[in-house]
């Protein structure tokens, strides 16, 4: 049977601590205040890489490790000024040009080739030389489909149990690949809204004055189609080195809270896939366990997790990060609200359908206040009415148009622009 791991992504920052905590020396017990002084503290390179058979500009990420104790806004040090380049087993080489604090893009979108293999140099500012080792390129398999059903899951550092919709993927053939393999995702919500306002509302409190005064405008920006895009904050791993039948079902890949789905007029989720090496598969699963933990200071310490690169001066030297080079396949899924399991449905508050439209006439005022609803309805009233704005206007005869704010600006779910790619 396949095996499946998810793990928080490790980012710049949080990447340093975990290679620092990792490292630390101290004597003290969980009893007494951490002495930071007593932390032996080493200045290492960290070097983030990936080489993929996609075409596009990859990235080498550099930066060195900071005290336990620095400043929170220098969690990482950018190893500025490096050479940086690839090279494969033909002997051609790739150099990387730094566009911000170490951040290197390749001079020229390239895609690597399975059954080549690369490694990476890197030649820092004082003149400090790296290798990695010699990591070969191979194919992955194609992703056979994307599904989802409803789930429960904790969520939030309170772990409270969420109902949401989980996104599973399959393959059905990897022989032809490496058995390892990482995931990534991204995502995104069309968001149209019904009611797309024509007129804004402007809150003025006048001086001496207790009560605000509303004042409309006409409003000209199209704000009736919006999209939110994200995209993943985990590593999920898998590998089908255990099945014999060399497929991999039910790889969870990424939960959504149905409460997202609240405007959702259509939704697109695109799934990657990596064939990585056995290393690197387990230089993840390292990072895993240290997450697993919590990543305490009075946890058993294992010692740094050095990924695959080396110091070509200094054999004893640690570098942390690791370079990667994976085969990748992609496939995007385009779904309607309807196409996700029935179940989450139940959980999804459809806001501009539970919502009615609104006609008012008069002040304002005496809208939000609910002036003369019955006062056993009154309470209710009220907080239902917070919800609304106006979304047009009829001056001759003082009509006010109103509805949910999330019904009359797409800019409340997301952002003005549609996607190149979508469709």
């Amino acid at each position: 049977m396949e095996k499946r791991f998810r793990m928080k992504r490790i980012t710049e920052g949080a990447l340093t601590r975990v290679y620092l905590i990792l490292l630390v020396l101290f004597a003290t017990s969980c009893i007494e205040e951490i002495d930071t002084t007593s932390f032996t503290y080493e200045k290492l390179l960290v070097v983030d890489a990936n080489i993929s058979d996609q075409a596009k500009a990859h990235e080498v990420r550099l930066f060195y490790t900071s005290p336990i104790d620095g400043d929170v806004d220098d969690t990482f040090n950018a190893a500025t000024g490096a050479t940086v380049w690839v090279e494969d087993n033909l002997g051609i080489r790739t150099y990387f040009t730094e566009q911000s604090s170490g951040n290197y893009l390749s001079s020229a979108a390239f895609a690597g080739e399975a059954g080549k293999s690369y490694t990476l140099f890197i030649t820092t500012r004082e003149g400090k030389r790296y290798q990695s080792s010699v990591e070969k390129l191979v194919a992955a398999p194609e992703i056979t489909g994307i599904y989802n059903r409803f789930a429960v899951e904790p969520v939030g550092q309170e772990a409270i149990s969420t109902p949401g919709i989980q996104f599973f993927i399959d393959v059905e053939d990897d022989s032809q690949s490496t058995q390892f393999y990482r995931y990534e995702w991204t995502d995104a919500h069309q968001v149209i809204v019904p009611f797309p306002k024509k007129y804004e509302t402007t809150i003025i409190y006048p001086g001496g004055m207790s009560e605000p005064i509303y004042i409309l405008d006409p409003f000209n920006i199209n704000v009736s189609e919006c999209y939110r895009e994200s995209r993943f904050d985990e590593v999920v791993l898998a590998s089908s080195a255990s099945n014999s039948n060399r497929e991999l079902r039910e790889i969870p890949i990424f939960f959504s809270e149905a409460s997202n789905f609240d405007v959702t007029t259509k939704y697109s989720i695109e799934v990657t896939q990596r064939a990585i090496s056995v290393q690197a598969y387990g230089y993840y699963r390292k990072i895993e366990m240290f997450n697993e933990s919590n990543g305490s200071l009075f946890d058993k310490q294992h010692g740094a997790i050095v990924g695959n690169i080396l110091s070509m001066d200094s054999p004893d030297e640690k570098v942390l990060g690791y370079f990667e080079v994976s085969g990748a396949s992609s496939k995007r899924v385009f779904l309607e609200p309807f196409q996700l399991d029935e179940k989450v449905m139940d959980y999804v508050v459809r806001t501009c359908e539970e919502y009615d439209v609104l006609e008012f006439e008069g002040d304002l005022n005496s809208f939000y206040k609910a002036t003369g609803v019955p006062e056993i309805l009154w309470g209710d009233e009220l907080v239902k009415r917070a919800f609304y704005e106006v979304y047009d206007y009829d001056p001759l005869n003082d009509t006010k148009f109103l509805a949910h704010r999330l019904c009359i600006d797409c800019r409340t779910r997301g952002s003005l622009g549609k996607p190149e790619w979508w469709q």
